[in-house]
């Protein structure tokens, strides 16, 4: 009788890894930037389609696309901006999806978990922590004498209202769909290669460098001052999510933080 021992077949199987995948720095800084294209492609591809149907549908029944134009402009604006934003979050939620499917970012690496009373608490100081510290920033570069740019959605001639609006639309939808796709996505695929605090670093550089279109408003000096306050604060973004490993906080931080502005804007 064969030694049921000796028998690599009665041998019990070794289960699967359930960690992150281990990869390369290349593979890391590739797949991140494939998040970005993914997301913003698929963002942008429905925008146009939209965009194009809505000046047809004026077309043939006002015969002008004036009501168009008047969205693109002003107050009305607010509406595109929590589309497209909207859409950005409908395209990292898919990529998460796929990602966890796939097992390039296991589904608990995410930190989708409620957050703690504690944590809450944590949060609220954050926000206040982050907008004096915007503040301390801006005020630095001006003494220097470089003015930092406002971001594209700011100024004009619009109504409180407007701001009111942006910051309810940071809290639902603004601070969540990038938080999915920079802390969720790209900060937990680029920990594997670089470490936490490189990862952080990392993602901080993609989010800040994205922001340039919305901030070069005036001069491209004026405009790197305000990217270097953006990647400051994602830095804190990147940590917070590091030290409580909770996708949900970081973003109601985020969308709060952009609300508090808004808000502080809109009392001027």
């Amino acid at each position: 009788m064969d030694d049921p021992q000796s028998d690599p077949t009665s041998a019990p199987e070794q289960s699967p890894p359930t960690g992150p995948p281990s990869r390369s720095g290349l593979i890391a800084v590739l797949g991140s930037i494939g998040y970005i294209v993914g997301a913003y492609v698929f963002t942008f591809a429905v925008l146009i389609v939209l965009m194009i149907g809505a000046m047809l549908y004026l077309a043939a029944t006002t015969g002008t696309v004036e009501q168009f134009n008047s969205i693109m402009e002003g107050e009305s604006y607010v509406l595109l901006a929590g589309l497209e934003s909207g859409l950005l979050g409908l395209g990292a939620f898919g990529l998460a999806a796929l990602s966890a499917a796939r097992g390039w970012i296991p589904k608990p690496e995410f930190g989708l978990s409620r957050p703690t009373p504690r944590q809450i608490g944590v949060s609220l100081l954050a926000i206040a922590g982050l907008v004096v510290l915007q503040a301390a920033l801006s005020l630095a570069s001006s003494a220097l004498g470089i003015s930092a740019s406002e971001h594209s959605l700011i100024g004009g001639d619009v109504s409180p209202y407007y701001y009111v609006a942006l910051a309810v639309i940071s809290i639902l939808v603004i601070g969540p769909a990038e938080e999915l796709l920079f802390r969720g996505l790209i900060q937990n695929y680029m920990r594997p290669a670089f470490g936490s605090t490189g990862a952080i670093v990392g993602t901080s550089l993609l989010f800040s460098s994205l922001h340039l279109m919305a901030y070069l408003t005036t001069t491209l000096s004026a405009a790197v001052v305000s990217l270097g306050v953006v990647f400051v604060l994602s830095l804190a973004f990147g940590w917070l999510y590091e030290r409580y490993n909770n996708l949900y906080l970081v973003m109601w931080i985020h969308g709060g933080y952009n609300a508090t502005l808004f808000l502080l804007q809109a009392s001027l």
